[in-house]
């Protein structure tokens, strides 16, 4: 395979994905603003295309317009973000996002992509107005975690009923 900046269209629609591209999937302020590299490597691309396929594209499909306001990010641009240079953002396995349609709660995200899509972790940041973190690992059905991150707080593992009970119904 080539190497990924060339011979990519980085605005094109993904096949599979049509509602996103390489563009929107890689395009970091922070990385911009301090002049960092945020290019994936191949490995990175594939599974990058995955979870849109996988993952974002159902999303987008079921609640309307998404917002992905963190996609993949290299090393150097998620030490600036996180103090990690590791995470599934490095591997091109997580996303980020915001519904954008009006009526539609992160909350309704989560509680879907719990029950459809093939995601190994689910975390919903500052509910019930906050942002969603998906991740996907492996090509094999991953185990699942759902978890919560409220203001101040380390993110806890909760069940879809709690999720329900603590912040509504879908």
């Amino acid at each position: 395979m080539r190497s990924p900046k060339a011979g990519l269209n980085w605005d094109a629609p993904l096949t599979g994905a049509p509602h996103f591209s390489l563009r929107e999937l890689t395009r970091s302020d922070t990385a911009r603003r301090y002049g960092l590299p945020n290019r994936p490597g191949p490995a990175a691309l594939l599974r990058l295309v995955r979870l849109a396929r996988e993952v974002l594209q159902p999303l987008r499909r079921r609640f309307g317009p998404l917002a992905v306001t963190s996609g993949f990010r290299s090393p150097e641009l998620n030490w600036h973000v996180s103090l990690t240079r590791h995470s599934r953002h490095c591997r091109g396995e997580a996303a980020d996002i915001k519904p954008l349609r009006g009526g539609v709660r992160t909350l309704d995200l989560a509680a879907f992509a719990y029950e459809h899509l093939p995601c190994h972790e689910i975390i919903l940041y500052h509910p019930p107005q906050g942002w969603l973190h998906l991740s996907q690992r492996g090509l094999k059905r991953p185990g699942r975690r759902l978890m919560v991150q409220a203001r101040g707080r380390k993110p806890a593992a909760v069940s879809p009923a709690e999720l329900l009970r603590r912040y509504g119904g879908v």
